[in-house]
């Protein structure tokens, strides 16, 4: 399977995670849907990826798979607590949908209850994944998908106090006392709205955005000569101290900071 890129349309990170040569693309999501999606995306590989990495990100994606133009899996992807690897075959294609942190349960209720898991739609969906899984296939162009499953995405409620809470959590970094404020509701009811809806708590998630803002900081630094400035890239993404952003990053990566930076594939030396 592949995931790939952060919020902040920065290629580098992706769940981003796409780091081979393959074909990669991002499409903005429509206004109607454009609180809950984080992007629609396509990677198709036409001489595979052994070992691709993904790392956490916060997102939850449906995903649409075709191997040599043939449709084979319509999936879930759950929101991933830990780095996790697969091999992608030659001639697989991918169309992601990519739901903002904790948005996907507005319309499939299960996904707070798949995290690290990948499982097929029509699990959670029924019949109505079994049409989309159609008519993404007779798509035929990248537009004609996201077309589809626009028209098929329709969130179960209307938005809430506890989605502008998410949308804060993925905009900026602020405590959970704080950001239950900003929100308008309380400590508990943000945890309570996390744990149902992004299936982590509100500061594991808050942990994980502040990862991918570290990620993408370093993406930038791929493109680079000069030697990075690990104190600083802690301190504008919020942690403690240099110490504190290692022992994060190898977390959430399996791996330092330096070895990741080395393993972009930009890094000019």
């Amino acid at each position: 399977m592949g995931r790939t890129g952060p919020a902040r349309r920065n290629k580098g990170y992706c769940r981003c995670r796409m780091r081979s040569v393959a074909h990669y693309q991002e499409i903005q999501p429509g206004a109607r849907l454009a609180r809950y999606v984080e992007c629609y995306w396509l990677r198709e590989d036409s001489i595979g990826t052994p070992a691709h990495s993904v790392l956490p990100d916060g997102c939850v994606d449906i995903l649409f798979t075709a191997r040599n133009g043939e449709p084979t899996d319509l999936t879930i992807v759950g929101l991933m607590t830990k780095p996790q690897s697969f091999d992608i075959p030659s001639g697989q294609s991918y169309f992601g949908v990519r739901f903002r942190p904790g948005m996907a349960s507005a319309f499939v209720p299960e996904a707070s209850r798949l995290n690290d898991k990948v499982e097929p739609l029509e699990s959670a969906m029924g019949a109505d994944a079994r049409r989309l899984f159609e008519q993404i296939g007779d798509t035929g162009s990248p537009k004609q998908m996201v077309e589809t499953v626009e028209r098929f995405l329709r969130p179960l409620e209307p938005p809430d106090r506890a989605h502008r809470a998410l949308d804060h959590l993925s905009a900026c970094d602020l405590s959970v006392d704080r950001l239950a404020t900003k929100s308008g509701i309380s400590v508990r009811q943000l945890r309570r709205a996390c744990l149902q809806r992004a299936g982590v708590s509100p500061k594991f998630l808050s942990r994980i955005l502040r990862f991918r803002r570290a990620a993408e900081h370093i993406a930038k630094a791929a493109n680079q000569t000069n030697p990075v400035a690990w104190a600083e890239v802690a301190a504008a993404c919020g942690y403690f101290d240099q110490a504190h952003f290692i022992r994060e990053f190898q977390e959430f990566t399996g791996s330092t900071p330096g070895r990741y930076l080395q393993s972009l594939p930009n890094r000019s030396l």
